[in-house]
């Protein structure tokens, strides 16, 4: 403790200059907190607080994002469904026409003229299942399912890919293995396979085999060279849709789907005609397949918006139980910094008196001077 009087170091100015800079420091941080809000405004004020309350709010952000995606699809999928439900309809009018046809009491101008509307609800499918889409992104013409892309090997007529349901083709290269009696298809690149029976197509037949676990349709003609059948492969790409429905880069924050070809030749209806008897015979089972598929396609479709519902209101959610954790590390207590901000007024006024009183030793020389 100094003693004596001295003008080069007054030490009770000194510290009452300190304590009164710190009050003010103080009062400013406390006039900071109840003008922002906030108890956190630079990380210095709290780092771990600031730190989590930063990763908190990147999360909310991202889940709102999700959220919103959620609600998107919904109307994707709502306007995919709007067509759907025309086409059955359309599917349903045609059935009434092939049954109509089938029958021995109408003359082949009748059938003709009944083929006539049935060819144009065909016409009226296509032009529905290609022109439906959502923000430019075609929808039901066969684009959201896996498609084949190459097919080497002779005997295989034709390949073609389910999608309907929302079954899930893998991408990959498919081979053959061959049993007496059984027909085996493997996706070489993921493992998968699928054993069927199998029977050789004789001279000019088309044998048409459901890979159903697959979600495949492979159809065979008589040139199917059964002692070679490594050689006749094929290639998948999937594509379908891909909705980001949650915050982090994982398989549980994404919905993959896939929509089918609600087009005619998707609907395997190209060919068909109820200009003769047999060809609408045949329509009536066609058809029955048709709709059916329609309506897979459908309640897949229901089911997935019913998912993303549940989806959107469980992020809803989250993002209200997050932002009430940020408020409580980040926000200011009002009612307890109303008192702070007291308490450093007070001490600001009485430390700036005090300083008066601290300078005032200094003149105390003067007068010893003065005798």
């Amino acid at each position: 403790m100094a003693t004596g009087f001295n003008v080069n170091s007054n030490i009770s100015s000194m510290k009452t200059y300190r304590a009164f800079a710190h009050s003010q420091t103080k009062l400013e941080e406390s006039i900071e907190r109840l003008s922002t809000g906030l108890r956190i405004n630079k990380a210095s004020d709290d780092t771990e607080g600031a730190a989590i309350a930063t990763r908190l709010s990147n999360r909310v952000r991202s889940l709102q994002k999700a959220q919103t995606n959620s609600k998107r699809t919904i109307d994707m999928l709502q306007t995919a469904e709007g067509s759907l439900n025309d086409i059955h309809n359309i599917l349903a009018r045609m059935r009434e026409l092939a049954v109509q046809s089938a029958s021995d009491n109408l003359n082949t101008k009748d059938r003709s003229t009944i083929d006539m509307e049935y060819q144009q609800l065909k016409s009226e499918i296509d032009r529905i299942a290609k022109s439906t889409e959502y923000n430019q992104i075609k929808l039901i013409d066969g684009s959201q399912k896996a498609t084949v892309s190459t097919v080497t090997g002779v005997g295989i007529d034709s390949v073609s890919t389910a999608g309907h349901g929302g079954q899930k083709v893998n991408s990959g290269s498919y081979s053959f293995e061959y049993k007496p009696g059984s027909l085996k298809l493997v996706n070489k690149t993921t493992g998968e396979f699928e054993v069927v029976d199998f029977t050789p197509a004789s001279a000019g037949e088309i044998k048409t085999y459901q890979f159903s676990s697959l979600g495949l349709t492979v159809s065979f003609d008589e040139e199917f060279d059964l002692n070679n059948v490594a050689n006749s492969t094929f290639e998948v790409t999937a594509t379908g849709s891909t909705v980001q429905i949650g915050a982090d880069d994982d398989a549980d924050s994404n919905l993959d789907f896939t929509l089918g070809d609600a087009t005619a030749k998707g609907l395997r209806l190209s060919q068909l005609s109820l200009d003769n008897l047999a060809g609408a015979q045949a329509a009536i089972s066609t058809l029955d397949a048709a709709i059916e598929a329609i309506n897979d396609d459908r309640s897949f479709i229901g089911a997935t918006q019913n998912r993303l519902e549940f989806t959107a209101t469980n992020a809803d959610s989250t993002i209200v139980n997050l932002k009430a954790s940020i408020s409580t590390i980040r926000d200011v207590d009002y009612a307890k910094e109303a008192m702070e901000l007291a308490k450093y007024q007070i001490l600001v006024q009485s430390g700036s008196a005090m300083m008066v009183q601290a300078n005032q030793i200094s003149q105390t020389v003067l007068q010893l001077m003065q005798q």
